[in-house]
């Protein structure tokens, strides 16, 4: 039983890495810790709405799935169709809305028993039956548009996969019943803001019970000048119970840039109190102490570059044009 002998018989039937075993160079390093490269190299889409074609970070991806209870068609965000079941019950909350534009049809599919006389079971969203998907440009104020009856765009998701048809009886027949959200906006913009507080509570938690320094406590804007691993600037407002303490010299708007000069790169400065809203921060900080005890926070480290890319996309989310979304380059000093 020669050891060598059976290495170099076996050796091409060993499992192939994971990974390459090639050193990546310093700037694919530093292209994987920019969210924002990172979001330009997603593959590019096209918003049938719009016309729009855009790296698919930009756009919202809609999956046509089937109810659980009524096997009716819906357009369900991606957000949802791959998260838990408990997730945000979108298909149960919106059928009651739905219900009082379509009742008959509604029922009547709902009553319609299986082939063995029995009532259909109610599936969990892990057992939803997923169609294609479409892409449509992630803006609030597009959605919205949706359901303007004085809008060029006023019902314009019945385009959402039509050049995907190619004469497909099945899948004429489930768009023209699909069901879509009259207030879709809305619960895309809740579903974003609680993404990104799960992440903001995760990475604080890790903060607080190992140590790590995702988030880092700044007491003024100079001391952000003073850190190493840089990603983006968190602005919560006054602390609690901290009103009467001298805080950040200046507040920034909902979305703006901090210019480091030569110190660095320019970072991008979020305003949580305006990106998240006032009840998704007061959740936010009571349950963290980190977060609760001040007003200014850098998020950083590769660890957190998805929550980056996050809270940017949501930031473009909530865009409402130039004079109502200000945004702008500052001197810090």
């Amino acid at each position: 039983m020669d050891p060598s002998f059976h290495e170099a018989r076996w050796k091409s039937f060993q499992p192939k890495p994971r990974h390459s075993g090639y050193k990546r160079t310093k700037f694919q390093r530093k292209l994987a810790r920019n969210p924002y490269a990172r979001a330009l190299a997603t593959p590019v889409r096209r918003c049938p709405i719009t016309n729009t074609s855009l790296p698919s970070f930009f756009l919202e991806r809609f999956n046509l799935v089937s109810h659980p209870e009524t096997g009716k068609p819906w357009f369900l965000p991606n957000h949802v169709s791959k998260a838990t079941p408990a997730e945000d019950g979108l298909l149960k909350e919106g059928q009651a809305e739905q219900e009082a534009d379509s009742t008959a049809s509604t029922a009547s599919t709902a009553q319609k028993p299986s082939k063995d006389g029995q009532e259909p079971a109610a599936k969990g969203y892990k057992g939803l039956k997923k169609g294609p998907s479409a892409y449509i440009l992630s803006r609030q104020t597009l959605l919205q548009e949706l359901q303007n009856p004085q809008s060029p765009y006023f019902k314009a998701q019945r385009r959402l996969l039509r050049m995907s048809d190619h004469g497909q009886s099945k899948l004429t027949a489930a768009l023209n019943a699909a069901t879509w959200r009259t207030d879709m906006d809305t619960v895309l913009l809740e579903l974003q803001r609680r993404r990104a507080v799960e992440g903001l509570r995760h990475f604080a938690n890790m903060v607080e019970d190992e140590g790590r320094k995702y988030i880092v406590k700044c007491e003024s804007w100079n001391d952000v000048k003073n850190l190493k691993h840089r990603g983006c600037v968190l602005y919560l407002g006054p602390a609690e119970g901290a009103s009467s303490e001298p805080g950040p010299e200046y507040v920034p708007p909902r979305l703006s840039t901090m210019d480091l000069g030569p110190h660095g790169a320019p970072l991008v400065v979020h305003d949580l109190r305006e990106l998240l809203g006032k009840e998704y921060l007061a959740r936010l900080r009571q349950d963290s102490e980190l977060l609760r005890n001040g007003s200014l926070f850098m998020l950083g480290r590769q660890a957190t570059v998805n929550l980056q890319g996050l809270l940017w996309k949501l930031q473009g989310y909530m865009a409402w044009g130039e004079q109502q979304a200000t945004s702008g380059a500052h001197n810090w000093k």
